[in-house]
């Protein structure tokens, strides 16, 4: 799993310049919304890595209250004065998302982060044998979602808010890599493009698609058992790395990298701030493109 990096770091554990406790990241008096907020997922670390920041009102949202239940009963014993709710919802449904786009409104108030950790993976099969109810389930929670969160979220964000949306790395490489993952891959890729979208149509709106490292998730696991050959050695990243990234990016340290582009939460960050002038001038730069165009 010897990923190329753009830093010469490859981050697989947190570190001080992402440190939620550090001042300048503090998401005091911000609302925070994170979807796939179950517990034992990326999602619920995330929301862990913000209360932990300062943030007092988050939504946790889902399809099943009893994971997200035990997301909350963990943030609430270390946080007791946040208030945490839970908000149960399928975001590939419209009238689900709305409904709860509504009662996260009514409840706590305009948001200023939205972390869109939710996903989904189809079985592992070829293209051919997949269900294809399954198979399509991937396009509409990865890419779908996009037009819900648009219509329904977007116009409840407070001004300056960032949307961080959770993707994959392995979209960046070919199929041969990944066998029997079309429907995930094809959609996260899909996902990052309309990422670009919503950046490009709401330049009040601060825009990231993050790949999170690889972390051990029920996700991760189903993968790995489908692989003829599992990468050897140590090849996972801790959770906490990419809630802190995100905590990081939510913070406004992260702006130069301009709103819409694909960033990995294991590239370091203070080489990144060192290298501002050079992202800042790359307009090409962590964006979905054939490789190599126009051929220079």
């Amino acid at each position: 799993m010897a990923y190329p990096c753009f830093t010469k770091t490859y981050r697989k554990t947190t570190y001080p310049a992402i440190d939620p406790s550090r001042p300048e990241l503090s998401a005091k008096e911000k609302t925070v919304v994170v979807t796939g907020a179950g517990d034992g997922s990326i999602g619920a670390t995330v929301a862990l890595a913000f209360a932990e920041a300062g943030a007092r009102k988050i939504a946790l949202v889902g399809r099943t209250a009893a994971t997200l239940d035990k997301t909350k009963a963990v943030i609430v014993e270390a946080f007791p004065n946040a208030t945490i709710s839970v908000f149960t919802a399928d975001i590939s449904d419209a009238q689900s998302t709305g409904t709860a786009a509504h009662n996260i409104k009514v409840e706590l108030g305009a948001w200023d982060v939205f972390a869109n950790c939710a996903g989904h993976l189809p079985d592992l099969t070829t293209v051919a044998g997949a269900d294809e109810d399954d198979w399509w389930k991937a396009f509409e929670i990865h890419a779908k979602f996009a037009t819900h969160f648009a219509k329904h979220f977007l116009p409840k964000a407070r001004p300056g808010a960032a949307y961080i949306n959770t993707n994959a790395a392995s979209c960046h490489l070919p199929a041969a890599h990944f066998p029997k993952t079309s429907a995930y891959l094809a959609s996260k890729l899909a996902m990052a493009k309309l990422d670009e979208y919503l950046a490009e149509e709401n330049p009040q709106l601060r825009v990231f698609t993050v790949h999170p490292g690889v972390v051990q998730t029920r996700m991760v696991d189903k993968v790995m058992k489908g692989l003829d050959n599992v990468p050897a050695g140590d090849f996972l990243d801790e959770p906490e790395l990419p809630a802190h990234f995100m905590v990081w990016l939510a913070s406004g340290e992260g702006d130069f990298l301009q709103s819409g582009r694909f960033l990995w939460a294991n590239w370091d960050v203070e080489e990144l701030i060192s290298r501002k002038a050079e992202i800042e001038g790359n307009p090409t730069l962590f964006r979905i493109t054939i490789g190599g165009w126009p051929f220079q």
